[in-house]
């Protein structure tokens, strides 16, 4: 399969819906996760080969075989329920509406658990992150919404009892953000937040607005991971150093005191 397919599912499945009607979340029904679970589709062609194969996926992939099942199932039993939409009785009808409902929202939810199963991991998966915002297009109805950006990042960490840290914070004159960041810390951090990055987008009528006109305005987030930490050894014989002492008149403790110290590192040039 196609890492860049995964790639971008991913993508739409971690970005986060702009508030107002700018965009739609992913459904049963969306052309995105239709395209790939459809017969014959990368996805669908990719669990039915895997399946012939189940031993040795069960080893490599246990959570993923465990989901694939769930899935078929699920969907074996929407296909049942399916056929109780032209019985005769009306209220068995009503009931296979409202499991059908159901099953689809669960179909949904185990093809979103697929797709983030298939991503490959990075080695950053596991870091620490620091999240920057910063009010774009807008004005001042831009700052608040960048203001409840990084408060909707706040409490998220809370909820999935994170380290936040504030590290800058430029509030401005109505309550809004012009910019902020933060260290952010815990299991997977970065793994749940990497697809966080980019422009947001916001359509409402502002507080500022008066007329109740519907203004557009947008902030950009960054998440960066935080490097681990690394253990460096420098071989002394790698280094070249090499000092300089003042010339001129000056007296004799002038002349004997290294005052200008240079360090190379030879396989490198840095100094």
């Amino acid at each position: 399969m196609r890492p860049w397919r995964l790639w971008a599912a991913a993508r739409c499945l971690w970005a986060r819906p702009a508030v107002g009607p700018a965009r739609r979340p992913l459904s049963c029904g969306s052309p995105q996760l239709e395209e790939l679970f459809s017969s014959g589709g990368p996805l669908r062609t990719f669990l039915e080969r895997q399946a012939g194969s189940e031993a040795q996926l069960q080893v490599r992939r246990p959570e993923l075989v465990t989901v694939a099942k769930r899935l078929s199932e699920k969907e074996q039993e929407l296909r049942e329920t399916e056929h109780l939409l032209h019985d005769k009785n009306e209220d068995l009808r009503k009931l296979a509406e409202n499991e059908i409902t159901l099953c689809q929202k669960e179909i949904t939810q185990l093809k979103h658990q697929i797709i983030l199963l298939l991503v490959p991991s990075e080695e950053t998966d596991e870091n620490d992150l620091i999240l920057e915002v910063t009010a774009g297009v807008g004005g001042q109805e831009a700052m608040l919404f960048t203001s409840e950006i990084f408060e909707m990042y706040q409490q998220y960490a809370a909820f999935k009892r994170w380290n936040f840290e504030t590290l800058e914070y430029f509030p401005s004159e109505t309550g809004g953000l012009r910019h902020a960041s933060a260290s952010i810390g815990g299991s997977e951090a970065y793994k749940h937040m990497k697809f966080e990055g980019g422009v947001h987008r916001v359509q409402r009528v502002p507080k500022t607005e008066k007329q109740g006109r519907i203004h557009t305005s947008t902030m950009t987030v960054a998440i960066l991971p935080q490097p681990t930490e690394i253990n460096l050894v420098i071989n002394p014989k790698d280094l070249r150093i090499d000092t300089k002492r003042a010339s001129g008149a000056g007296g004799q403790h002038v002349n004997k005191t290294d005052s200008a110290v240079r360090i190379v590192h030879l396989p490198t040039g840095w100094n």
